[in-house]
């Protein structure tokens, strides 16, 4: 009777399959990775979804033609009737943008996790707290966090401007914004958008605002 021995090199390594499986298996290494920065990033980051607003009536709404003085159909470019919007506000109010008609509104699109966003805050507090009694309002718009992620960040830069939350992305995408932030509107009393500031303002943009104030 044949005795079976036993393996010689049971601690051998396993023979190269080729390149197509270490490529396969890079592959599905950056997909995990990506999927995981998007959860995090858009979902909030404590697992539960950002979401979309499910209140009726949030978004973006019809401008009465009453409040357009341009005559044309409202566009996030500098000559036309701002989109107006409404959004839940972060003390759990309403915020339209044609209930600040009347003064200038710097609206300005940012997010928690957005370095130059982070940058620009406390320069825009203090124009805010400057500013605030000659007719600007400065509407701070946060693009698709939650309430918590939010309400943090305002808590660690101080703002006491009024923050809109759009949760769905539905205002955010009105206006043509991507990931580029921050990105600011500046609308006239008349609600007309009249100049477009991308990436953080700089002290000559924060005083020619000021100038259209005097």
């Amino acid at each position: 009777m044949t005795e079976t021995l036993p393996d010689e090199r049971p601690q051998r390594r396993r023979e190269y399959s080729g390149p197509g499986s270490t490529l396969g298996l890079a592959a599905l290494i950056v997909l995990v990775v990506g999927a995981a920065i998007w959860y995090f990033e858009f979902r909030g980051g404590d697992g539960s979804s950002a979401g979309a607003d499910t209140t009726p009536g949030m978004g973006i709404v019809a401008l009465d033609d009453a409040l357009n003085p341009t005559g044309r159909s409202p566009a996030a470019r500098e000559g036309r009737a701002a989109p107006d919007f409404r959004l839940p506000g972060l003390k759990e109010d309403v915020v339209t943008l044609s209930g600040f008609r009347g003064r200038f509104v710097l609206v300005n699109f940012w997010a928690s996790w957005c370095g130059p966003c982070r940058d620009e805050t406390p320069d825009l507090q203090s124009f805010h707290e400057h500013n605030a009694d000659d007719g600007l309002v400065i509407l701070g718009v946060n693009q698709q966090e939650q309430r918590s992620a939010a309400a943090s960040f305002v808590e660690e830069f101080g703002v006491t401007y009024p923050i809109a939350l759009d949760t769905s992305g539905e205002v955010s995408a009105a206006y043509g914004v991507g990931r580029g932030m921050p990105i600011s509107f500046l609308v006239t009393p008349a609600g007309v958008v009249e100049k477009v500031y991308f990436g953080r303002l700089s002290e000559a943009q924060f005083a020619e605002i000021e100038a259209k104030l005097q």
